[in-house]
């Protein structure tokens, strides 16, 4: 178990060393050669696709593969799951286009006329993860590792091009969603591969099995777009009542940040199938609880290493004093989150889906408040004291719960 386990978080980790590691790398060039405000007005287009991002995964992965039994069940639900979010896909570009198309203050009509390309990346990242619910359900993620590396070099190769040629928005925006368009075409020929689309259970047109695992997937799929507006709603605050610069400092220091909250989600996708496989082994616990001290331990060490490591973003470009500071003050609450994604999917593998969901929903709307308030007058520094404030509660409330039930 362990082997698979640590096999599984090393191939996401590798993934994600090619992903968010080159996707650094390009925000360093894009500082560096195009300026923090054009970086600012890029970070507002991709805050909003990841809100797409995730919006689409509704928990339709999860949901899959803890209602296959079987490779034939799996392959049936692997369909629908692919059809379900191409569904969910066009709705969400559909649904943010006319959201950006309304923002006032800081989102200008350059950023909401190229808006529409960007989304684009969504469709095509609803392709890739509805590919990895096969790969998850059988512990491979080596071959989604592959698709992430194919996109990650196609799209870094571009921007690095554009930024070199002619560094505009609306050509950065087109690298990245030409990015996930190979991402998307790579992971379907390895699922093609993989034996997930063959066979009589494959079938073309079967709806109601759709709209079966869209309803089943419901409450998963909201507790997802609850827990990203309360992580992503101060960006997009930000972006309303901020200057540009503020807000590209502020992106840069998060993407900083969420590449280092990696560790855990990665940990528990590989944890996730086998807890549900003993669901009826009083080991199981064990394993959840072995997790969350693992996790709490880990997550104080990279805390501290974060904290005195922030100023070093100055070599990025000096005078970056804000993301330095907004790096220090997500570093206290950076513990939680280690710790808050073991004690979620524990939840949820207890089938306490609706309890996740209401502590996501006051958590947003605990974030939302806060921000409104103390945004406009204190700007990123805000942002970042509410995202702990917001995490802590999180914590303290999935903690109570998984303790008293």
């Amino acid at each position: 178990m362990f082997k698979k386990i640590a096999s599984n978080t090393l191939a996401q980790l590798v993934a994600k060393f090619f992903g968010a590691g080159l996707t650094l790398l390009t925000t360093y060039f894009t500082i560096r050669i195009a300026g923090i405000d054009l970086y600012g007005d890029l970070t507002k287009i991709l805050v909003m696709v990841a809100v797409g991002f995730t919006a689409i995964d509704f928990g339709l992965n999860a949901e899959g593969i803890r209602s296959s039994i079987s490779d034939s069940s799996m392959q049936r639900n692997s369909h629908s799951i692919l059809l379900a979010r191409l569904f969910l896909s066009v709705l969400a570009v559909i649904t943010l286009n006319l959201v950006v198309s309304l923002l006032p203050g800081g989102y200008s009509s350059s950023v909401k006329s190229i808006f529409w390309l960007g989304s684009l990346a969504i469709i095509f990242q609803g392709v890739y993860t509805s590919s990895n619910s096969w790969f998850q359900y059988h512990l491979s993620y080596w071959k989604s590792t592959i698709s992430v590396v194919v996109g990650s070099l196609i799209g870094t190769g571009l921007t690095l091009y554009f930024l070199n040629s002619s560094p505009t928005l609306s050509h950065l925006i087109l690298a990245n969603t030409i990015g996930y368009f190979a991402m998307a075409i790579s992971s379907l020929f390895l699922l093609s591969t993989s034996g997930a689309i063959k066979g009589e259970n494959w079938r073309v047109y079967d709806m109601r099995a759709i709209f079966s695992l869209i309803r089943r997937s419901l409450i998963l799929g909201l507790i997802l777009i609850a827990s990203v507006l309360a992580a992503k709603i101060d960006t997009i605050i930000l972006g309303v009542f901020r200057l540009s610069g503020e807000v590209g400092e502020y992106g840069f220091a998060y993407r900083i940040f969420d590449v280092i909250l990696v560790l855990p989600a990665f940990v528990m996708n590989a944890i996730y199938p086998l807890s549900l496989k003993e669901s009826h082994n009083p080991a199981k616990s064990s394993l959840i609880d072995k997790t969350v001290i693992t996790m709490g331990i880990v997550g104080v060490l990279v805390a501290v290493c974060l904290w005195f490591l922030a100023p070093y973003v100055n070599y990025v470009k000096p005078g970056l004093t804000v993301a330095t500071s907004v790096l220090r003050l997500l570093a206290y609450s950076l513990p939680f989150f280690y710790l808050t994604s073991p004690l979620m999917w524990s939840l949820i593998a207890k089938k306490r889906d609706k309890l996740v969901l209401w502590i996501y929903v006051f958590a947003a709307a605990i974030n939302a408040t806060l921000n409104l308030i103390f945004i406009p007058s204190f700007g990123a520094s805000a942002a970042a004291i509410n995202t702990g404030i917001t995490e802590l509660f999180i914590f303290l409330a999935l903690l109570y719960f998984s303790k008293n039930i």
